[in-house]
């Protein structure tokens, strides 16, 4: 973002200069217990590795075989390039090895430019993306929100993806990855291209007009929550997890959450089988944990009634999500009301301000 840029906002929204320094990427471990890594791509080349891979001179399509294998005890990754019939193995006592290339595919699976390849704990491989910070909330935006919806709710859902990520950042720091592609922290998927490119560049359009832009409480970015449908009314993060106290940025009340087709759900079970579920769950009903246990689509939030069924239990519940921060479908109606997103993010987060960092800071 341009000082001349920086110097407006704080004029027009009274925001903050921040002497943060520029994010770092976003590693994102896009998969997890793998016994064996098929890549494909553009002049793939082993970064850290002196080997043949990275004699590569005109662009040209390759493949690799990576495996994780153990011989006398100590952990080595086994290399080949080609297919299994025409392969010549390399070995690697490297404790990770990260690998680069263009158009990069796992099978099916679009990568990005920058992969690790990490033992996970079982032994078996995470394959972890390298994401620069505003390529990530572009793809993350792109992922957990249709780009039909009103810009100014697509900016503010631009803003509290980037603070989600920078305040894990911080949270995890020394770990081999910081988020994970799906529900757990946000959904990822590589965007490259979209059948309607003028949905992908509106998309770009609302990462870049908010770039450098996170939600704060105090002097600390927020983990600013968000959620599909909260029901018609939000709730304080520490009450979904006790950790997330100091998270709290206010709650709010809903009108456009019944919009939404799944607003209103029903999950029912046997209890014999809601018995073996959560007979070693120890916590709130009213919890995330919960959710979980019972899988996040069956009770899709904590807003429930529980009912006694004669030999089933049923769920009788409303919204779509933990209910925690922005609610999705609340601010998808409140941008068809023209709603700036610096008010759809106040009305979200009523405790936090705004603030920009950037690297001419």
């Amino acid at each position: 973002m341009q000082r001349i840029a920086c110097f407006l906002l704080v004029i027009a929204f009274g925001f903050a200069p921040s002497t943060w320094a520029q994010p770092e990427p976003v590693r994102v471990r896009i998969k997890t217990g793998v016994s064996r890594v098929s890549l494909s791509g553009m002049n793939l080349r082993l970064v850290g590795h002196v080997n043949k891979f990275n004699k590569v001179a005109i662009p040209q399509t390759k493949q690799l075989q990576i495996a994780r294998v153990s011989i006398s005890g100590k952990g080595y990754w086994q290399i080949a390039e080609g297919g299994p019939a025409s392969s010549q193995d390399v070995m690697s006592s490297e404790e990770a090895l990260m690998i680069q290339g263009e158009n990069l595919r796992q099978d099916a699976t679009e990568l990005p430019n920058k992969i690790v390849l990490q033992e996970s704990a079982d032994g078996q491989i995470d394959v972890i993306g390298v994401v620069p910070m505003e390529e990530y909330v572009f793809s993350v935006l792109a992922s957990e929100m249709p780009l039909t919806w009103p810009m100014e709710t697509l900016k503010a859902q631009a803003v509290a993806i980037r603070s989600y990520t920078e305040a894990i950042l911080r949270d995890r720091q020394g770990r081999s990855f910081h988020v994970e592609s799906s529900v757990l922290d946000q959904v990822y998927k590589k965007i490259s291209r979209h059948e309607n490119r003028a949905l992908f560049e509106k998309a770009r359009e609302a990462v870049r007009e908010t770039e450098g832009i996170f939600l704060v409480k105090g002097p600390r970015v927020l983990k600013a929550f968000y959620h599909s449908d909260c029901g018609g009314q939000t709730v304080a993060a520490g009450s979904v997890w006790a950790q997330e106290k100091g998270n709290d940025a206010g709650v709010a009340t809903d009108e456009g959450c019944p919009l939404n087709p799944m607003a209103q759900w029903r999950y029912r079970l046997p209890k014999a089988r809601f018995v073996s579920l959560v007979k070693d769950f120890l916590g709130d009903i009213r919890s995330n944990s919960f959710r979980q246990v019972l899988g996040f689509m069956n009770l899709r939030s904590t807003n429930f009634k529980m009912r006694d069924q004669g030999e089933d239990v049923e769920f009788v519940g409303k919204g779509f999500g933990h209910g925690v921060g922005m609610c999705q479908w609340g601010s998808r109606a409140l941008g068809l009301k023209k709603y700036s997103y610096q008010r759809i993010l106040k009305h979200y987060y009523p405790l936090a301000g705004l603030k920009i960092i950037s690297e001419n800071n």
